[in-house]
């Protein structure tokens, strides 16, 4: 239940208990001015209810003086000076629902001192609930352990709340971690997806040899040269060599990056398609990190020379 129906609830059984009261008081003697008071009370306590219904707060500051009041005048004589009654017990009871620990005891000690008024001088102002150790001492222990349950019930709420906010700060630091790692995610899929369409285009625009004299071809190698690209320049390379009637095919790694020992076989096997159709190779550019893979990887391209360079190639063709 949220803190507007407990209290609702609470000022509906005021009125029930005002009721209750007040027709034992009439079934007793409603000559009493108890009588009065309970039927005060009852009217008090039905205007109280609906003007909290009609969102007036002020009405619960009201309602704890009026109980308080009510119970200190309301109550019969002789339950004054003589006996003891539990009634004297609800202005604290209401108290501890509808305020905090101040009105607790403000509303024990506000009753305590009406009895004692009622009690007179003639009684050294000592009500029934005061000149009995023994009573004042009950009293006492149970406006107190109201007090600590009041204490209790407010300290847990309001580490409730605490610990509601720290979960509502750290939801909100987790959301914006979440919304961050989505765009870095997004933007690292945007990149990856620019990427993949730039290899793309340079499959597509990649030209496999170009000529540099009758009969021979130039095969440059530019950028990262992985196992997938290779064996796409050797399928092109074969057929536009075969296309061009090719004596001799240069290869040209010397622009090539990132050659691992996979792309260098299947250079090999380049070589080796080229030389079953009929062309002479030259390997050119070879560079020290690329000779090193070669060694490791055990890739010999046989049957093909190496030069330094394409214009030596050539040279050497045309020495023939």
């Amino acid at each position: 239940m949220v803190r507007r129906q407990i209290v609702t609830a609470l000022l509906i059984a005021q009125v029930a208990g005002a009721i209750m009261i007040t027709i034992g008081q009439m079934l007793k003697d409603v000559r009493e001015p108890a009588f009065a008071i309970g039927v005060a009370a009852i009217l008090l306590a039905v205007g109280i209810l609906a003007a909290y219904r009609r969102g007036w707060e002020a009405a619960l500051t009201v309602n704890m003086v009026a109980v308080t009041v009510a119970v200190g005048l309301g109550t019969p004589e002789k339950f004054v000076r003589e006996y003891s009654a539990l009634v004297v017990l609800a202005p604290p009871a209401v108290a501890q629902v509808l305020a905090g620990p101040r009105w607790i005891v403000g509303s024990a000690l506000g009753l305590l001192a009406i009895l004692s008024l009622r009690a007179g001088p003639e009684a050294h102002f000592l009500s029934s609930y005061t000149y009995d150790l023994r009573t004042l001492g009950s009293f006492a222990l149970v406006v107190t352990c109201m007090l600590l349950s009041r204490l209790v019930a407010d300290t847990a709420l309001q580490e409730a709340m605490t610990n509601g906010a720290r979960a509502e700060e750290a939801l909100r630091r987790a959301d914006a971690q979440a919304d961050e790692l989505r765009a870095q995610a997004e933007a690292l899929r945007e990149q990856n997806e620019r990427q993949r369409r730039l290899l793309e285009l340079v499959a597509r625009l990649e030209i496999p040899a170009v000529s540099l004299a009758e009969g021979v071809l130039l095969a440059p190698l530019v950028g990262p040269i992985d196992e997938g690209r290779a064996e796409a320049l050797v399928g092109r390379l074969v057929r536009h060599a075969s296309a061009q009637r090719a004596r001799l095919v240069v290869l040209d790694v010397a622009g090539a990056s990132d050659v691992d020992a996979e792309a260098a076989r299947a250079l090999g096997r380049a070589v080796e398609a080229l030389r079953l159709i009929g062309c002479r190779v030259a390997i050119s550019g070879i560079s020290a990190a690329t000779a090193s893979v070669l060694a490791k990887g055990q890739v010999a391209f046989n049957g093909a020379v190496t030069v330094r360079t394409p214009r030596e190639a050539l040279e050497r063709e045309r020495a023939l």
